[in-house]
């Protein structure tokens, strides 16, 4: 039997449009200009012989012929996605997550029985490294966890999703800090030296934000251990060799071990964040969601953040 059907381009954008009463946010969701959203829904106006929006102000008010065919398309999209989900070439295909070094080596690694927990047995899981100017390739990663810059835009072609921006502080290991005969909860700048500073690349915007930790230390913060890479600076304080400023994300399973401890220092957010990454194809796989799901947990800020705070009482 022949059906007499809308193109279903013009069917998808009204729905997105329609439920977000949006142009602009259908367009976004799905990664095509506001023009061509605009033309599906001409389209589809002409070929059902109906007007379904109607502007009001800046936005989209639903006329009753798309209140009426809304609900009933939007059930019929989700049906199609799960029948093509589910006898698709990705069905069952390996999770491929990318990620930077840092949230790899010293948050995903460090759980993975939390993703094992949440994964079926039969479907392999590989990690690849990224950079940070990695133009993501939908043929090697399938979801990533990358730091960014908050106003820097999405990769075409990918799901982007903002987490939470980095949040740093400065943590020591607790046998220094005896050693030393210092109270993390009190520590007195004038007492330290060059060589108790751990730093992380002089360019660095968290490099000047370090600074005003010490403005009233008697030295330079160019005689102290500079390092070009967050990992390094973190195992030599964890190895005892002084004071390091890293987020509470990525010290959060050093400060867990009772490696690290949080000290008195000031908070402060950098403009980084860390963001998700999906590539579409995938975004409603079982497996990449729970993937996400364990990558959203470990990212958050405020477990990282209470447990520190409950160290200082």
């Amino acid at each position: 039997m022949r059906r007499k059907l809308p193109p279903l381009r013009a069917l998808v954008a009204f729905e997105a449009t329609a439920r977000h009463q949006s142009v602009k946010a259908a367009a976004e969701e799905l990664h095509v200009t506001q023009s061509a959203i605009s033309h599906q829904l001409r389209q589809l106006e002409e070929c059902l012989g109906v007007v379904l929006f109607v502007r009001k102000g800046r936005g989209l008010s639903l006329t009753k012929s798309a209140i009426q065919l809304l609900p009933r398309l939007t059930e019929a999209l989700d049906g199609i996605a799960d029948i093509t989900g589910e006898v698709g070439p990705d069905k069952g295909k390996a999770i491929r997550i990318g990620a930077l070094a840092t949230p790899a080596l010293t948050v995903l690694l460090n759980e993975l029985g939390g993703l094992q927990a949440r994964m079926p047995s039969d479907i392999p899981v590989q990690f690849r490294k990224i950079e940070f100017d990695d133009d993501l390739d939908p043929l090697e990663i399938d979801i990533a966890l990358q730091i960014a810059p908050k106003d820097l835009p999405g990769l075409d072609g990918w799901v982007t999703e903002l987490l939470t921006p980095e949040i740093y502080n400065a943590f020591a290991a607790p046998e220094w800090l005896e050693k030393r005969g210092l109270d993390p909860c009190n520590i007195n700048v004038g007492s330290l030296g060059p060589r108790d500073i751990l730093l992380i690349d002089s360019d660095s915007e968290q490099f000047s934000q370090i600074a005003n930790w010490f403005d009233q230390a008697t030295f330079s913060l160019d005689d102290c251990w500079t390092f070009s890479h967050h990992i390094w600076a973190l195992e030599a304080a964890r190895a005892g060799q002084g004071i390091v400023a890293s987020t509470d994300v990525v010290a959060r399973n050093f400060v867990d071990r009772g490696e690290l401890v949080p000290l008195n220092f000031p908070d402060f957010v950098s403009h980084w964040w860390y963001r998700l990454l999906i590539r579409p194809a995938r975004e409603k796989d079982p497996a990449v969601i729970a993937t996400a799901n364990w990558i959203r947990e470990l990212i958050n800020p405020h477990t990282a953040s209470l447990k520190r705070k409950m160290l200082k009482k």
